[in-house]
């Protein structure tokens, strides 16, 4: 199975959340989580190579996809990590770039973090419809991040009504905390935990719908 997290624009919390995921999942499914960093900017394998002065027992391998324009030749190499019993997460640059094409068609599942910043709306806009020139297999699953419980989103009514004519929007938001600025990923703290529970295992509910498994 390969899931990947990928959005147009940075800043929206993307490989935060995907490394929370990676995490979350090690504590409620009993498959290989394996992570792939795709992003030129290395985060999420920086952070992992970073952790292990906390001398805590590591959770997965992170794997940093090369620098080469097509890694993904030999289409095979896909097909196999997508028919795989493991979970294979992807965190993918806040960018667009051709070398993530067949990535994007091949995911089972995308998951696209968003906001409601005038910004983040063109940007998703923009990249749902990248997923449609490339006739991405994946299903899209659209997650709010960084949600502010306390203000008023004038635009959320409209760009809720759009989004969800091209994927899924979790209904449980990943709200504002502090406590997800100092993930790790060896661990989720209580507090991190309850911050995404709730839209995660709304997530694994539509992954466990969508290929009738349980995870």
């Amino acid at each position: 199975m390969i899931i990947t997290f990928a959005t147009q624009k940075g800043g929206t919390g993307k490989t935060t959340l995907s490394i929370a995921f990676a995490n979350y999942l090690t504590e409620v499914t009993e498959r290989q989580i394996n992570v792939f960093d795709f992003d030129y900017q290395k985060s999420f394998y920086n952070k992992w190579k970073e952790d292990e002065l906390l001398e805590i027992p590591k959770l997965y391998d992170v794997e940093v996809i090369g620098e080469e324009e097509q890694p993904f030749s030999d289409i095979e190499s896909l097909f196999e990590l997508r028919d795989s019993e493991d979970i294979n997460i992807f965190d993918l640059a806040g960018t667009l770039d051709e070398k993530y094409s067949d990535l994007l068609i091949y995911s089972d599942f995308i998951i696209i973090p968003f906001e409601y910043s005038d910004v983040s709306v063109k940007s998703t806009l923009v990249f749902k419809n990248l997923l449609g020139l490339l006739e991405s297999q994946a299903e899209r699953i659209f997650i709010r991040s960084k949600y502010d419980k306390g203000y008023k989103y004038l635009n959320q009514q409209e760009m809720d009504e759009e989004i969800s004519k091209y994927g899924v929007i979790i209904q449980n938001p990943v709200y504002k905390r502090n406590c997800l600025q100092t993930i790790d990923t060896r661990k989720l703290t209580y507090e991190q935990k309850y911050a995404v529970k709730k839209p995660f295992n709304e997530i694994i509910d539509q992954i466990n719908e969508t290929l009738q498994i349980t995870l």
